[in-house]
């Protein structure tokens, strides 16, 4: 006669009695709602839930770390999209106008701030104990910021052993950062590499950039390819990686090289003259510097694999391409 134990449901609280016979329903129960046990290495806190018998892959205590990838894309805040998280690290896909981190000058909220809260609020219990098993504060941790105005994907380390780690790949360039940014000029050359020195101003806000070594700069080194050539307005849309990671660095060197980006208030000169004039038409009506940060790869802190995302770029340069698609050289 065929054996149907296997096949029979029962809820979350049945199998755990089975596994814990001496134990009382009452306090099964409650060790269910606390996150005490874990199916395929996820803590699961529903006694109801029904399952068919779940075997060796229930058991009781923390889950083991892993990555656990967010099988949809989860908007935590108007302008930021969670689109992945594990025990080590989240990455977020940010919209231009918010900051990456917390400043001094700002009193805006910032990327790192709405994932702390989402992760750490009465709502985000749930979250914690299933990717890091505890109820616990998560701790959200710079690993690298963009500009304020630059769109795009950013990595948060959620422990200082995952940071540590993170932040040696940035510096052996064993992190990719690729961009997509619009370049108002034509390139010299269809792709190629832009080597300079960066050295902050007086303030720390702005980058002053030099060709040869000079005292207090930094190196720069940014690599770049043209994909398309809207020639009516010379202006190219560049693929960006970044080797040096240095404060506006693509967007000097980018300038320096005669093809600053379009709609950068800083580094563009018809943009900064227009943003001086009442009244003045921006170039291309573009209000932000069209740069987003559209790739990120990365050796996972934890278990060694390779793990790579992709942020198409928002709408503000969906529709200045289609605009330079469109035009016959007006800017």
């Amino acid at each position: 006669m065929k054996d149907d134990t296997n096949l029979e449901e029962k809820t979350l609280l049945d199998w755990a009695l089975r596994l814990c016979p001496d134990s009382p329903r009452k306090r099964i129960k409650e060790w269910i709602a606390a996150g005490r046990f874990c199916l395929d290495g996820r803590v699961v806190t529903k006694a109801g839930m029904r399952l068919a018998n779940p075997g060796d892959s229930l058991a009781m205590g923390k889950p083991e770390k892993s990555a656990v990838a967010w099988g949809h894309r989860k908007r935590i805040h108007p302008k930021l999209v969670l689109i992945y998280l594990d025990s080590d690290l989240a990455i977020v896909d940010k919209e231009a106008g918010l900051l990456s981190v917390p400043t001094e000058n700002q009193s805006k909220i910032s990327a790192l701030e709405v994932l702390s809260n989402y992760l750490n609020d009465a709502r985000g219990e749930a979250t914690r104990r299933s990717f890091f098993g505890t109820a616990d504060p998560v701790k959200t941790l710079p690993v690298h910021r963009l500009d304020q105005y630059t769109s795009g994907l950013l990595c948060i380390a959620l422990n200082d052993n995952a940071r540590q780690h993170l932040i040696k790949q940035l510096r052996s360039h064993n992190f990719l950062r690729e961009y997509i940014a619009y370049g108002d000029g034509d390139a010299a050359t269809t792709e190629g590499t832009w080597h300079n020195y960066l050295k902050l101003d007086e303030r720390g806000y702005d980058q002053k950039l030099f060709a040869e070594p000079e005292a207090g700069a930094t190196e720069a080194v940014t690599h770049y390819r043209v994909e398309e050539v809207f020639a009516h307005n010379h202006v190219a849309r560049l693929r960006i990686r970044l080797e040096t990671g240095l404060k506006h660095q693509i967007r000097i060197q980018a300038a320096a090289h005669d093809m600053p980006l379009i709609g950068d208030r800083i580094y563009h000169p018809s943009t900064q003259k227009a943003v001086g004039r009442k009244g003045a038409q921006l170039p291309y009506g573009f209000k932000r510097q069209a740069l987003h940060a559209a790739t990120i790869g990365i050796i996972h802190p934890t278990s060694g694999k390779k793990l790579k995302f992709q942020s198409k770029i928002p709408g503000d340069m969906q529709l200045l391409e289609e605009r330079l698609k469109s035009s016959k050289g007006e800017a």
